[in-house]
């Protein structure tokens, strides 16, 4: 939510609510990216991606629609959770760039200690790579305390 509204800060009530629920379905399922093959082609990724998109939506959508929310916000917080693994109109965007600063701020040391250096290079590129130029700014100004964290990301999106 931190990174959507500084990305867009009259974000809507619908962007809002995808941006705290994008990933709900790996707090209710726990599957994570740990469950992946070690040796996963990128079409795996892509399909885990999505199929982790979709779970996400569909649980945010059961609570909002149980809290009689308007159908039209239920129908845009699904498209804004099914699409925010790779972007594709301007809202959407918005989520994913948030997304990836997010990752970027927060979740590469633990991503790291779960994944090992290698995978982590690897979504650090990917987290880098679908993300707007402005993005990729905000990105480059993240200081990080431990400079292995700050060597792998440089190594990573350079």
């Amino acid at each position: 939510m931190k990174w959507v509204l500084k990305l867009k800060p009259d974000a809507d009530e619908a962007l809002k609510i995808a941006a705290l629920s994008h990933d709900i379905d790996r707090a209710i399922t726990g599957i994570t990216e740990k469950d992946l093959k070690r040796d996963f082609k990128p079409e795996d990724y892509v399909i885990f991606k999505k199929a982790h998109s979709i779970r996400s939506a569909n649980f945010i959508c059961e609570i909002l629609e149980r809290h009689n929310y308007p159908k039209k916000t239920i129908e845009k917080v699904r498209h804004l959770v099914e699409n925010h693994e790779f972007g594709g109109d301007k809202e959407t965007n918005i989520l994913t760039d948030a997304d990836s600063i997010a990752y970027f701020e927060y979740n590469i040391p633990v991503y790291l200690k779960r994944s090992g250096e290698e995978q982590t290079k690897k979504k650090i590129l990917f987290m880098y790579e679908r993300i707007s130029d402005r993005a990729k700014s905000m990105v480059k100004g993240i200081k990080y305390e431990d400079p292995k964290i700050s060597a792998l990301v440089e190594q990573s999106i350079s």
